[in-house]
């Protein structure tokens, strides 16, 4: 498992934000930053797939090290 943020263009609505149950979202001037841990690399494709098949412009993916 590993933490992730994905920053998007825009505000996305909490309809748009509750299809990724697995991240949370803080809402930033013009953008909206999902952030949560995500099981494998397979999940983080899905929820970038998912995005650009919602028309979501993807600005940013970091992957956070875990401190272990």
């Amino acid at each position: 498992m590993a933490h992730y943020v994905i920053r998007v263009k825009g505000d996305l609505s909490p309809e748009l934000t509750e299809v990724f149950p697995s991240l949370m979202a803080n809402h930033e001037p013009a953008q909206t930053v999902l952030h949560g841990d995500l099981e494998d690399q397979s999940a983080l494709t899905g929820v970038l797939n998912h995005l650009d098949t919602l028309g979501i412009t993807i600005i940013e993916v970091v992957q956070i090290p875990s401190s272990t």
